[in-house]
Order: structure tokens, then C-alpha cells, then sequence
């Protein structure tokens, strides 16, 4: 490789939402605090955000078209 054309890296510490930090690398020196991990976002946890509202959207469209026939 040739000497000084790459980035010099960083070691970053990354602190996730439950408190626990790791170190990664990076050209950009700066500490990141994530907001969304897998430990909170629905994509992982399997959680709706409308989850108490349970067959209620299927409900409301049974009786908006409750008069047609298909």
C-alpha cells in the first residue's frame, strides 16, 4: 500500500440504549449514543407500535363496508 492516501482510523466508543458501550473504528472521530438498537426497534422485538389497537383497524373496515356485498 502506499504510504499516506488512506484515512487514519479512530477507535470510537459506542454506548447503545441499554447502557452497555463497544469500541469500533473509524476514519471519523467521534462517540456515538444510539437511540434505536436491536434491543427497542420493532424490527427486532416483534412489537407493534399500535399493538393495544389488536383487530380494531379490521373491525372499523368491516362496518364501513358492512352493507356491500362481495
Amino acid at each position: 500500500m502506499k504510504k499516506g492516501i488512506h484515512p487514519e482510523y479512530y477507535e470510537n466508543n459506542v454506548t447503545r440504549t441499554d447502557g452497555n458501550t463497544m469500541k469500533i473504528y473509524s476514519s471519523v472521530k467521534k462517540d456515538w449514543v444510539l437511540s434505536v438498537d436491536n434491543l427497542n426497534h420493532p424490527v427486532w422485538t416483534g412489537q407493534r407500535s399500535n399493538s393495544g389497537e389488536k383487530g380494531q383497524r379490521a373491525a372499523e373496515f368491516k362496518s364501513k363496508f358492512a352493507g356491500f356485498k362481495f
